[in-house]
């Protein structure tokens, strides 16, 4: 990777580390700048439109990583059941054992401007679409199948949620454990 591309990838990582912890609209120029390590000029250099810019582009890295490390493995090739267990590594390593809040969930949750929307939805029906493929591979009927990659990231968001509440990382740690077992189960006939 060159280094322009690795220096903006972390910068772009401290400014998403600001997003998720405070919103979009709490997530001031001032501590945007504190927190990349960059001056304001030097930030609206770098995104002209400010932080709607910065935004979109968090957006746009967190969509990416996560379409690397969690929606790729359940499109390869192994059995679906090795696939879904690397999905939920994955999102224990991704989330850090569930110390970091869903980016997408939290901006999906705050006043943020409409040009966001798209993005957010793809990531998640991104996410959701390639649970239902693997799920199917697994033998479930399509709609149970659809059902069931709603539910289950429905769970991993309410788990963050919730974490993020009480400040306590167990529930993350319970719900992948659970998921582990009832993401896999036959549909009851």
């Amino acid at each position: 990777m060159a280094e322009g591309m690795a220096v903006r990838d972390e910068v772009l990582d401290r400014i998403a580390k600001v997003f998720r912890d405070e919103g979009y609209e709490a997530a001031s120029l001032a501590r945007l700048s504190k927190a990349s390590g960059l001056s304001k000029a030097s930030l609206y250099y770098h995104f002209p439109s400010g932080k709607e810019e910065m935004a979109m582009a968090v957006i746009e890295r967190a969509n990416a990583l996560f379409t690397e490390q969690v929606i790729q493995p359940l499109r390869s090739q192994a059995s679906a059941g090795a696939r879904i267990a690397q999905m939920l590594r994955n999102l224990d390593a991704y989330y850090c054992k569930g110390q970091e809040s869903c980016l997408l969930g939290v901006l999906a949750m705050s006043a943020t401007p409409a040009i966001f929307h798209p993005h957010i939805k793809r990531g998640l029906l991104e996410w959701i679409n390639a649970l239902t493929d693997t799920l199917v591979d697994l033998g479930l009927p399509r709609r149970a199948a659809r059902q069931r990659a709603e539910d289950t990231v429905c769970r991993v968001e309410g788990a963050l949620l919730l974490v993020r509440g009480i400040a306590d990382p167990g529930p993350f740690r319970r719900m992948l454990s659970l998921l582990a077992v009832q993401i896999q189960e036959p549909v009851a006939s």
